[in-house]
């Protein structure tokens, strides 16, 4: 393979400092074979073995490139007991805390060939356990095409292993046979070809212990696998047994294990045709919220834990968010009843940058299927302040590792889905300042350099990517809503890396990302004809980024052209066929000698193991040579994406500067301009000033003649404030009169109000006895009319008397 020069090393540049430093010592030590180099090499991996920032070991930038390249040459070149090679096992061990890196490890670089070298008996069981641990890791999702080399070593080894009385070094053991086995056909021929697989199988049932139970049960599946249909009752057993295995690998704090169930859980939860199976399982809902309740407990109960306890607790809380995470996304039934207190949890650990990203994504995902749940919003606003607290803390982040992509990436979803949402819209609007989302872009459209951008963070990783995609589509959604948005989309939206960034999207992003982005353009923000000249222009660089491929493809089938026999041995192969074939169409198959068929049964035996052994040797060689051609193309690959985004820097930058040219030559010309008519101007304004100073002279005459009147009129103005201070004393003595007089009328006022109230008083009285009167006089001619008619009546009475008086002494005297 070749080898890269050396790298430039800068002690300024304390983040990559000890990896540059390694990469030269390491092409040093493989021309040399010094012992002083070797000694500083593993100085330097132990160095490398306990760094803090994992962001290092990100595989997308081109030191780290050269670094795992760099690291595999030298364990192909040390011995297996060499203290080098355990350097860089504990540094293996460390870049495997990194997803992205894990992933590089596993798919582009391979380093298990080389590990299993390392493997055999006469390690101490501590060594062994360390060695396991690594690949274990490294083995987790690995595709194998074919038998690759050490591979039968290892699997007798790991069964042999296996039988042992080590508890832990059996779960290892059983957990990389797993790993291998699983939808690997070639890993499983291999195992058949080590040992009984029936027996193996029987032999590890009885094993007791969680962590070795969840391995049993899923190499039990695998093989399954090979007799068609997997029963449901295994399906329900590795249900049942993941839940039991969650909970005592949290309560050891053993992200190793978590992660393999995890991940295993979460393939065979995504293959459709177990869905209906995971969903049958009755005490799904029972078995979460039992897990809820020994994680509370646990982060209740946690006064004083241990060194190990607080450093494993990141990831092991990472891993089962992840898990909530995917059994809310399969919408089990009475699932939506834990949603409160999944969101509580994950609002904990929104701090912790290593369990950010899975905590967003928890809270994203449970928005979505709470959107119009006033209690879950109310409860996610509650941790508003903590969104924008990881957002501002991001953007003060400038590096650009995968793990700050991955957490901004997380709460751009889920800003974007509380922005949808209609309870939680406005109160989101207006805590998500325009800063914090410009700086988003700073590592993109920043105004450094554009060496200095292409060399701090790659901009065109997928983490970045979808980062990008995410925090356009959220920002075109609050420009829906909040106008103060409208002028940073459209000004965002102009600028070409921004169409390329959407391009690389639609090539390499994932579903949702492609959804994303075609989402943008079905909108009138931004125009597809943009997005396809984007694309156009990267699609032969995009060509080149394809280097996922199968091991074994570098080599042609003429290869596979051995000469099996000698001459003689083929002359005596054709006589004993002839033979045979005579026989057979003499139907004489009786005399044909059973020596004879047997002869060439070994022919062909010893015909099988030789184009056995040729082909193990041309595999191992063609394995070789696909390992070494992977790690040029992620060279490579690193370095393009380097160019690439130093390439889009640069032809902004030209535009940029042709735009300032064009507008620096337009302004020339219309200073030219103005400067010409600014000459005429100024004749004009010299004629026009010769005449003002003449009649500057004539008005400074005039000016003198009217100080001196001035002059005058001041001492004019002497003796009239003179006579004015004299009539203000007659005033004060005149205002003073005033003042008596002015009390005087008011007392005689207040008299004649007074008056004037006994007179209204009396006038009332008078009134009133006037009214008295009248009515006495009514009533004294009503009476005088009563008496006048009583009078009358009286008369008449009187009269009536008389008369009968008159007719009683009339009869009397008869």
């Amino acid at each position: 393979m070749e080898k890269s020069s050396s790298i430039e090393v800068n002690p300024n540049d304390t983040k990559y400092y000890n990896m540059k430093q390694f990469i030269n010592l390491v092409s040093e030590y493989i021309q040399t074979k010094a012992e002083d180099t070797a000694n500083v090499i593993n100085r330097t991996m132990q160095l490398l073995s306990v760094s803090v920032d994992l962001s290092i070991f990100d595989p997308h930038t081109s030191i780290a490139s050269e670094f795992y390249v760099s690291l595999y040459e030298l364990l192909s070149n040390v011995e297996p007991r060499s203290p080098l090679a355990w350097c860089s096992v504990n540094v293996l061990s460390l870049a495997c805390k990194n997803p992205a890196s894990r992933h590089a490890l596993i798919h582009t670089y391979q380093f298990l060939p080389l590990l299993s070298r390392l493997v055999g008996d006469h390690l101490t069981t501590e060594k062994k356990i360390r060695l396991l641990a690594l690949m274990q890791e490294l083995t987790c999702g690995i595709k194998i095409s074919w038998q690759i080399p050490h591979l039968s070593h290892l699997m007798a080894t790991l069964t042999k292993w296996v039988e042992g009385q080590d508890e832990e070094i059996i779960t290892l053991s059983l957990g990389i046979l797993v790993n291998l086995c699983y939808k690997n056909l070639p890993a499983i021929y291999t195992l058949s070809r080590c040992v009984d697989i029936k027996k193996f199988v029987r032999m590890c049932v009885p094993l007791q212990g969680v962590k070795i139970e969840v391995h049993v049960c899923k190499l039990l599946i695998i093989l399954e696998y090979m007799n068609g249909q997997v029963p449901k009752a295994a399906f329900l057993k590795l249900m049942e047994v993941t839940f039991k295995s969650l909970t005592e690998a949290y309560k050891a704090r053993d992200p190793i294990l978590l992660r393999h169930v995890v991940e295993f859980f979460l393939d065979v939860s995504q293959q459709g045709n177990h869905m209906d199976v995971i969903l049958s399982y009755e005490n799904f809902a029972i078995e979460t919220e039992k897990l809820m309740i020994t994680i509370e407990g646990n982060l209740t109960n946690d006064d004083h834990p241990s060194e190990n306890i607080v450093q494993q607790e990141p990831e092991c809380m990472a891993l089962l968010l992840e898990f909530f995470h995917a059994v809310i996304e399969m919408k089990i039934p009475k699932i939506e009843l834990l949603h409160s207190r999944m969101v509580a949890l994950a609002l904990k650990w929104l701090q912790v940058e290593a369990v950010c990203s899975q905590a967003l994504a928890v809270l994203r995902t449970v928005a979505v299927n709470s959107a119009y749940d006033s209690t879950i919003s109310e409860q996610l606003m509650v941790g508003l302040p903590i969104f924008t607290f990881v957002l501002n803390v991001s953007e003060d982040d400038f590096s650009a590792s995968i793990e700050r992509n991955k957490r901004l990436n997380a709460l751009m979803q889920l800003l974007k889905v509380l922005v949808l949402c209609p309870n939680s819209q406005s109160r989101i609007v207006n805590a998500i300042e325009n800063e914090y989302l410009e700086k988003i872009f700073l590592p993109l459209l920043g105004l450094k350099s554009p060496r200095e951008r292409a060399t701090d963070a790659s901009t065109m990783s997928p983490e970045a990517i979808g980062l990008y995609v995410n925090a356009v589509a959220l920002i075109v959604e609050l420009a829906k809503i909040n106008p103060a948005c409208v002028d940073m989309r459209d000004e965002l939206l102009k600028h070409r890396q921004i169409h390329m960034v959407l391009a690389q999207a639609l090539y390499n992003g994932c579903k949702d990302t492609k959804a994303t982005v075609l989402e943008l353009t079905s909108n009138k923000c931004i125009s597809p004809e943009s997005i396809a000249n984007a694309m156009t222009e990267m699609q032969s660089l995009i060509g080149t980024d394809d280097h996922r491929t199968v091991p074994g493809n570098g080599f042609n089938d003429s290869t596979w052209c051995f000469p099996v026999m000698s001459v003689s041995q083929l002359e005596r192969l054709d006589e004993v066929i002839n033979k045979l074939n005579t026989a057979v169409s003499q139907n004489n198959m009786i005399n044909v000698s059973t020596s004879d068929v047997m002869e060439l049964f070994e022919y062909k035996l010893a015909s099988m193991r030789h184009v056995e052994r040729a082909s193990i040797v041309s595999m191992e060689a063609a394995s070789q040579r696909s390992t070494h051609l992977q790690h040029r193309a992620a060279q490579l690959t690193a370095e393009l994406n380097r160019l690439h985004q130093l390439l889009f820097h640069v032809q902004q930058c030209h535009e940029e500067v042709t735009k300032a040219r064009d507008e620096i030559q337009k302004s020339n010309s219309d200073l030219s301009n103005r400067l010409e008519a600014e000459k005429g101007r100024c004749k004009v304004a010299s004629s026009q000033l010769a005449a003002k100073e003449r009649l500057l002279a004539e008005k400074t005459t005039e000016l003198e003649d009217a100080l001196r009147r001035l002059h005058s009129a001041e001492e004019g103005r002497t003796v009239a404030e003179e006579q004015i201070t004299d009539l203000r004393r007659v005033i004060a003595k005149l205002e003073e009169n005033l003042v008596r007089k002015e009390k005087l009328v008011e007392k005689k006022e207040e008299l004649t109000q007074r008056l004037t109230i006994t007179y209204d008083s009396l006038k009332m009285q008078a009134s009133q006895l006037e009214k008295r009167l009248q009515l006495a006089e009514a009533e004294l001619a009503e009476k005088a009319s009563e008496l006048s008619e009583k009078t009358k009546e009286l008369t008449n009475c009187r009269q009536l008397i008389d008369t009968i008086t008159k007719l009683t002494h009339s009869q009397s005297k008869k």
